[in-house]
């Protein structure tokens, strides 16, 4: 019930203006009802997985071995580092570039000194030239680079037939690293065929690493090693020869050509 605030008379509802005193009667505020807002829910956390605190290297656990640990590692313990090797992603680049040329360098270099500095003795007589000497070096690094290159071939052409595994890189890697010793004994060039008996001793020990390394990196039953060494090795022997025939012949008609033009 309302009345009027001006003379008191009781007023009935929806009157605009109080019949007793004629004060026009304001309409009285109603309270709004508030506005329902949408409830917008909360979004669903995301889920993340836990990161590991390190990835796991695709070949292994192996660490980058330098190439000073990497020569001592497989002429003193070959076993171990053959196993070392495999876990290692193959990388022809680093195989050629940054192992085998470095140590093929060194009987190149020898051969430099032996023909170009301290000469060959014949008959009371010694020849020397660093030409020669040049010529004899160049001959060398590029039989030896070709050279492993081929084996590396040979050894993935005839791994099918031994039941190993035909990969190029690792083939590579076998040729590449177990031809070290035979690189290494390039030094001995300089001393001439005095120390052939040495040189050979190490060059079977290079075919002693051939046969470890196989059935690690080509994954070839052991008892098809000894036959894939031996076929492996009469392959390159005759192959080697041929290409070091045709680099020398290159290299000498080069140096004929330049020697006379002099």
């Amino acid at each position: 019930m309302k009345f009027c605030t001006s003379c008191g008379s009781e007023l009935r509802e929806g009157v605009k203006f109080c019949p007793s005193c004629g004060k026009p009667i304001q309409a009285e505020s109603q309270p709004q009802s508030p506005v329902n807002q949408p409830v917008t829910p909360p979004s669903p956390p995301v889920y993340q997985a836990p990161q590991p605190a390190y990835e796991e290297p695709v070949y292994g656990t192996a660490k980058h071995t330098n190439l000073i640990q990497r020569v001592i590692n497989i002429i003193t313990k070959p076993k171990e580092e053959w196993r070392v090797i495999a876990s290692e992603k193959p990388d022809t680049t680093k195989l050629l570039v940054g192992y085998a040329l470095i140590l093929a360098a060194i009987p190149a270099i020898a051969s430099f000194i032996k023909f170009g500095v301290i000469g060959v003795t014949y008959w009371g007589y010694t020849s020397r030239s660093i030409a020669g000497g040049i010529q004899y070096g160049l001959v060398q690094l590029l039989s030896a680079l070709i050279g492993v290159y081929i084996l590396a071939w040979i050894i993935d052409l005839l791994a099918p037939s031994f039941d190993s595994k035909k990969d190029f890189g690792r083939s590579l890697q076998l040729a590449v690293y177990s031809t070290t010793p035979q690189w290494l004994a390039g030094i001995l060039l300089i001393l001439g065929t005095s120390m052939s008996i040495l040189v050979l001793v190490i060059g079977l020990y290079a075919i002693y690493l051939l046969a470890v390394g196989m059935p690690v990196i080509k994954e070839t039953p052991k008892e098809k090693v000894v036959g894939y060494v031996v076929v492996t090795i009469i392959a390159m022997i005759v192959l080697t020869f041929v290409v070091a025939l045709i680099i020398g012949a290159i290299v000498g008609l080069f140096f004929g050509a330049k020697m006379m033009g002099m």
